[in-house]
């Protein structure tokens, strides 16, 4: 079939499948023949497992430019697999019928996949809690349309295996696990050992998985519970825990009042220890351009001084994430009655810039990456 087609080439590294046509135009698909990211007349689009469908943007800057990511309606979409569909001499109205049932069977098994961090967008999500405890952020609208709520044993053992099932022989593109959603971390020791332990036995293996499924990852707030104890976090890393997300936003007190974030600054340098004595990988995120131009340089210099505080090494990151106000959040309204000017994505670029400098951590592998998080263009794919 794609012998006929002189300008369309076929390329299989092993996980994903893709087809180049006159070498510009590029459809990939996952190990089940999903979609998960195409280009049509010189414009990126990506779909998610769960049916969405975002175009990764390129917006011109100043100096530099940025990407952004929007919506596209599903028809649209559509229309371009349809024409896909067309080259590969697919059924197109079939394939997008298969998807349709697939994405619904996706929304079956997981809540939204909201967000993850960077070096998570390829590990194999399992939704051990839904939702976030606190759901308090004055920015943030990511978790409001779900309650709070923590699987028993028997719910996410079946969780676990409807996952596997779904992703069948898409599965290899994995790496490594990541318990959802925003704070997988703060539940009961007890319960997360549980857990861990069910998903050792779902993935059995030698000492290393062959798709790293033997590191698990996840969200943990800086402010609500009981401290766990270094002992506990050992009993978690023997167990799988490899590394830990921390959301800290700021250093700055007035900042995190905006935010309406809890103040626990000394208890983010005690737990960062504690996962470091504990061999707990860390990873530490703050939003650029919290508190716009008037708290800026608040922002910069109290967050530098906490991380000051942190003995953080190679293995450890800091992600530094650009603020997105949603229109009519709470942040929105409270950052304007108080007089505070947006800072441009440029000048989030800076302020990002400024934290390295004032940082002046070694250079990895060494010293400790400072990498940007732009939640604008993520998909789960």
């Amino acid at each position: 079939m794609l012998c006929k087609r002189a300008r369309l080439e076929r390329m299989w590294d092993g996980q994903r499948l893709k087809f180049a046509w006159n070498k510009l135009e590029v459809l990939t698909l996952d190990g089940r023949a999903r979609p998960v990211a195409l280009s049509w007349e010189g414009r990126q689009y990506r779909r998610g497992l769960d049916g969405r469908c975002k175009e990764i943007l390129r917006v011109p800057g100043p100096e530099r430019d940025f990407y952004d990511g929007a919506q596209v309606e599903p028809e649209v979409f559509g229309d371009l697999l349809r024409r896909w569909a067309e080259r590969l001499a697919f059924d197109g109205e079939d394939w997008l019928r298969r998807l349709d049932h697939d994405a619904h069977e996706f929304n079956r098994i997981y809540r939204p996949i909201s967000i993850l961090p960077p070096d998570q967008y390829r590990s194999l999500v399992l939704q051990l809690t839904e939702g976030c405890a606190y759901n308090g952020c004055s920015f943030c609208n990511l978790y409001r349309d779900r309650a709070y709520r923590c699987k028993d044993s028997v719910e996410f053992a079946k969780h676990i295996g409807d996952v596997v099932d779904y992703f069948g022989p898409a599965l290899p593109w994995r790496r490594g696990i990541f318990l959802g959603d925003a704070n997988a971390a703060g539940i009961s020791t007890r319960r997360l050992l549980e857990a861990l332990d069910q998903v050792r036995a779902a993935f059995p293996g030698q000492r290393q998985h062959p798709l790293e499924f033997h590191r698990v990852s996840c969200f943990q707030d800086t402010f609500s519970g009981k401290m766990r104890s270094l002992e506990d976090w050992r009993r978690l890393r023997k167990l799988g825990l490899a590394q830990v997300h921390l959301g800290v936003e700021s250093g700055s007190s007035e900042v995190l009042r905006l935010l309406h974030k809890p103040l626990a600054h000394q208890r983010v340098v005690e737990l960062v220890e504690r996962l470091q004595q504990a061999e707990i990988e860390v990873s530490l995120i703050f939003l650029l351009g919290a508190g716009g131009r008037q708290l800026a340089d608040v922002h910069l210099n109290e967050t530098c001084k906490l991380l000051a505080q942190m003995k953080l090494g190679g293995r450890d990151r800091v992600y530094l994430s650009e603020l997105f106000v949603h229109p009519g959040s709470e942040y929105d309204r409270t950052s304007a009655e108080a007089g505070l000017t947006p800072l441009t994505r440029w000048e989030c670029r800076q302020q990002a810039r400024q934290l390295r400098e004032k940082l002046d951590f070694p250079t990895p592998p060494k010293g400790t990456p400072v990498a940007l998080y732009d939640v604008r263009q993520f998909v789960y794919v």
